[in-house]
């Protein structure tokens, strides 16, 4: 075998040809000359109605600033234990509608139900014994009128009279209270509603205090938010606004029903409360913001269907007396107008201007 033997000149050129590749290597990787490329998509989103022209003009846009909120309902109720008894069943779980006076939970009641037996057994011993004590006050009553028996007779069975009438009063609210108790073993709807939370189940120990269960009317959805104060007068009562649900494509009109006529010390804003026209598929909750219209500016507006969307450029054929020239342009936010989407164009055109339709 023969034995190449290089000169350190040529170790060097070598060396340096290595990292002249190396370095073209590199930068022919980072112009992503190994990645293959996607074909630009070509997203027209319009063609003009019967392919005429379309000419540019600024046009008044009402301008908004949006104010963050969420639904709550107006009538909403937390059930809590009143008693210390253990959850004998639950009958409801979250999401269930509910109807006005259905039974939700309840309590085990052995103990109540006896203390109730023993206080209809109370009551009716005093009253037995009031109505031995007027029998024997009219009875002494009538010997002391004869002359009989002395005054101090019938003044001591008066008296006796009056203790036992006392001892069934006090019987007839201890009963009552037992009653009262029983009863706040069963909970029932108190309107017809959907229950939001269930915290408790089958053998838990309720507690006076302790939330049990949670239910809301749907219909009393309502949508609420903060404003700044710089905008609370531009609010009336009445006023309809557009509300956007993060979980809703459409907008909700609300109508302005409440303002709070006191401002929050740390934030300055006011808590404002609007009547939404719809409520069904939507839930206490749910995030959304509030569009107060604050005026109005002209803005270049064009129909979206006009626009040529390639990435994240957006192109328009604009009419110029050298013919077609396909123009950038840098589109604002879309707005509806007379059941049209149109974007407005903060670049790239101008008042005059004519559009081709692709």
């Amino acid at each position: 075998m023969k034995t190449i033997f290089l000169t350190p000149a040529k170790r060097l050129a070598l060396a340096i040809l290595a990292a002249v590749l190396f370095l073209t290597l590199i930068f022919l990787w980072l112009a992503g000359a190994f990645v293959s490329k996607v074909a630009d998509e070509s997203r027209p989103l319009a063609i003009a109605q019967n392919g005429q022209l379309y000419t540019v003009s600024r046009q008044p846009l009402a301008e908004y600033r949006y104010f963050s909120g969420n639904l709550q309902a107006r009538q909403q109720t937390a059930l809590s234990a009143r008693i210390t008894a253990r959850v004998a069943e639950v009958l409801v779980e979250a999401g269930d509608r509910v109807q006005a006076g259905d039974v939700l939970l309840r309590l085990d009641n052995d103990d109540l139900s006896a203390r109730v037996r023993q206080q209809e057994q109370a009551l009716a011993s005093a009253q037995a014994r009031v109505n031995e004590a007027r029998s024997q006050y009219q009875r002494t009553t009538t010997l002391v009128t004869q002359g009989l028996l002395p005054a101090a007779q019938r003044d001591e069975v008066r008296a006796n009279r009056d203790t036992a009438e006392a001892e069934l009063q006090r019987s007839r609210a201890a009963l009552f209270e037992a009653q009262t108790s029983e009863g706040f073993s069963i909970m029932t709807a108190p309107y017809n509603g959907v229950i939001s939370q269930r915290l408790v189940n089958t053998g838990d120990t309720a507690t006076p205090g302790a939330l049990l269960l949670t239910l809301y009317a749907p219909e009393s959805l309502r949508f609420e938010a903060s404003i700044s104060e710089s905008v609370l007068g531009l609010l009336q009562f009445g006023q309809q606004l557009q509300v956007q649900l993060d979980a809703s494509q459409q907008p909700l009109l609300a109508t302005v029903s409440e303002i709070e006529p006191a401002a929050d010390t740390s934030s300055r804003n006011f808590r404002v409360r609007l009547d939404i026209n719809r409520t069904a598929g939507l839930y206490p909750g749910m995030f959304g913001r509030l569009a107060v219209p604050i005026g109005e500016r002209d803005a270049v507006l064009i129909p979206s269907l006009l626009i040529e969307q390639r990435g994240q450029l957006h192109y328009v054929q604009v009419r110029t007396a050298a013919g077609i020239e396909r123009r950038l342009i840098r589109p604002g936010e879309q707005h509806l107008q007379n059941g049209q989407a149109m974007h407005e164009v903060l670049t790239g055109l101008a008042a005059g201007e004519q559009l081709q339709p692709r």
